[in-house]
């Protein structure tokens, strides 16, 4: 069939990225300080935004104490921003470099994939890659890395290491960890003092490169929600220091615009925009949290009723479906935000757990509880025997928890207890 060269019109729907979505999604993931910051800034520049003085209470003067000091501590994210502002890249580029600068883990990551957050906004994929790179050459090393792996190579990229040991440390980081030489030079025909020289550069390597920009090592961090139990059953649920009700439109500057010259009428009328657009994004913070915060009371009500046994698996996806939200606002919501409870204060993530699977058809276990048995069997282990990460399966195993090696060696990593050959080279048995 022959073809021919014609027009023709496509409709599609594409997620435009406004100004005002795109402050909103940017306050969502904030912690308290970060919002403070954004607060006060606005505050200085913005004549139509004022702060009510009398506001409600003792939360109104911890938030004015907040106000009073934010600026003697830059947030991480403001960092980044002003690292990103000085780079030679299109502005448009530069732009969701700062907004990703502003949606990083606490550890420094990348909260989605480019996939994800070119679907959230509404952007080419190409275009948020290449926003990607332009993050990942800020200062420090590792910044805007999509994992642990990609953090490490672009530290290792820093430092000048080769292509070629980059690929024989990241392939092998539990050789490396565990000094097995034999292993590793067979694999790569190196000399052991070449190994040792590259084990000491994986050794000093930041696996949270986030930590290396704190400008406030020392403050003392203070809860974003409080839960506490009522006598009656049930539990009290409130946000810490929400500065939502404190903030207020100017309404006589408002009035007086229309008396106003063009050019003035215009500049207010700006400024009431950013004004209502700030108050919007943090109104919607606000309930966005408690929104969560209450789902995950329900869903962890053993755990607020008992002990940290009672953890139950629960992923963000499963609360994301529960509220109607997409996954993506929930992992902002709970970024960088902590709760108050009788039990301690805990990362509103630490409530989020997968399920381990049981042997005897019993509900699932969270991967929390496992990793505290798993502390458990390991700190009861005399020093003439050590516990393999096998042996460890089969105790959890007879226990009615059905779990492969390779997760007991995630878990003990992320407990930070060293291999068995380590612990039995540390108490001299090696």
């Amino acid at each position: 069939m022959a073809m021919k060269p014609g027009l023709s019109l496509q409709q599609s729907q594409r997620l435009a990225l406004t100004p005002e979505l795109r402050l909103s999604i940017r306050v969502l993931a904030m912690s308290a300080g970060e919002l403070n910051e954004v607060i006060k800034a606005e505050l200085a520049e913005n004549p139509l935004l004022d702060w009510q003085e009398n506001h409600n209470t003792q939360t109104g003067q911890a938030y004015d104490y907040a106000l009073d000091t934010v600026a003697e501590n830059h947030s991480a994210a403001e960092l980044l921003r002003r690292q990103i502002a000085l780079m030679k890249a299109p502005p448009k580029t530069r732009q969701i470099a700062e907004y990703l600068a502003s949606d990083l883990t606490e550890a420094g990551f990348l909260a989605e994939s480019a996939w994800s957050i070119a679907r959230t906004l509404g952007l080419e994929v190409e275009l948020v890659e290449q926003a990607i790179e332009l993050l990942q050459q800020c200062e420090p090393a590792g910044i805007g890395a999509r994992d642990l792996r990609d953090c490490l190579d672009l530290q290792l990229k820093a430092r000048g290491v080769s292509a070629e040991a980059r690929k024989l440390l990241l392939q092998n980081l539990t050789k490396f960890a565990e000094s097995d030489w034999p292993f590793l030079t067979r694999h790569s025909n190196l000399p052991v003092a070449e190994l040792k020289r590259l084990q000491g550069i994986l050794q000093s390597l930041n696996p949270y490169p986030m930590e290396l920009l704190s400008t406030d090592r020392n403050a003392i961090v203070a809860p974003d929600i409080t839960v506490e139990p009522l006598s009656g059953g049930g539990f009290a649920i409130e946000l810490v220091d929400s500065p939502v009700q404190a903030l207020v439109v100017n309404t006589g500057l408002v009035n007086s615009a229309r008396n106003s010259n063009a050019a003035a009428a215009t500049y207010l009328k700006q400024n009431l925009t950013r004004a209502n657009s700030l108050i919007r994004a943090i109104e919607a913070r606000s309930k966005t949290v408690l929104r969560i915060t209450h789902e995950i009371v329900a869903r962890q009500h053993g755990f607020f009723t008992n002990d940290k046994a009672g953890l139950k698996p629960m992923t963000q996806r499963e609360v994301a479906t529960a509220l109607g939200l997409h996954p993506s606002t929930v992992t902002r919501a709970i970024a960088h935000k902590t709760l108050s409870c009788p039990q301690g204060i805990f990362a509103l993530k630490f409530f989020f757990s997968a399920a381990i699977q049981t042997l005897d058809g019993d509900p699932a276990v969270s991967a929390y509880v496992v990793q505290q048995q798993i502390r458990r069997m390991i700190n009861a282990e005399s020093d003439a025997s050590i516990l393999s990460d096998a042996e460890i399966v089969s105790s959890l195993r007879q226990s009615g928890v059905d779990i492969a090696r390779r997760t007991v060696a995630k878990y003990r990593q992320c407990l930070n207890i060293p291999s068995s050959i380590q612990r039995r080279r540390s108490k001299g048995f090696l």
